[in-house]
């Protein structure tokens, strides 16, 4: 919600933002549609074909068909612990074909041992995660995107304290410049046919 009003806020786009949430509040599993752009936005859905999708739990990848929803030549940004070198072995095959056949720009990011071990607190994941979109979509320039998160975090966290705004500014910092883009083996294309 926090990213969709910084975009809204700070440039001349048209927004609009839907979430799809589980029955089940913790841990559950939350859909973030935001859409925006130079037209207005008359018309309201879920979007299943996107330029940026985010798994912010890679188990979800052997659950769910959310790599299909990521356009040709779109992004994908996964949050796992895995090294470029594991990910052969640990992406499902269906997901390595479609980011091959596909030209999609696949980035990972290891935010929740960002999040729990550099910075101490499991809770500021999706404040890296944030982070990590905002230095990707080219939305605005990374610096001042910065700049507004730590404003809106200043704002949701000051009543809890300068210790909780200090966390949630250690995790903006840490989110924009952890992203790790893999270069996509041309093997992947064929790895359909395996599970």
């Amino acid at each position: 919600k926090n990213s969709i009003k910084i975009i809204g806020d700070h440039t001349d786009k048209y927004i609009q933002a839907y979430f799809q949430y589980d029955s089940k509040k913790t841990s559950g599993i939350t859909i973030s549609h935001l859409r925006f752009g130079d037209s207005p936005i008359k018309s309201s859905y879920y979007i299943n074909k996107a330029n940026f999708v985010a798994c912010h739990n890679s188990a979800y990848l052997k659950k769910y068909d959310m790599i299909s929803d990521v356009k040709p030549g779109g992004t994908f940004l996964l949050d796992c612990a895995w090294s470029i070198e594991e990910l052969d072995e640990k992406l499902p095959g269906q997901v390595k074909a479609y980011i091959a056949n596909n030209n999609v720009k696949f980035i990972i990011i290891d935010a929740t041992t960002i999040a729990t071990k550099q910075i101490g607190n499991a809770k500021v994941k999706n404040t890296v995660l944030q982070s990590a979109f905002f230095s990707l979509a080219n939305i605005l320039p990374k610096d001042e995107a910065i700049e507004y998160m730590k404003k809106a975090a200043y704002k949701s966290y000051i009543k809890k304290g300068q210790a909780i705004v200090d966390l949630n500014y250690a995790a903006i910092d840490a989110g924009k410049d952890a992203l790790v883009e893999v270069q996509v083996p041309a093997e992947w294309a064929n790895a359909g046919q395996t599970p």
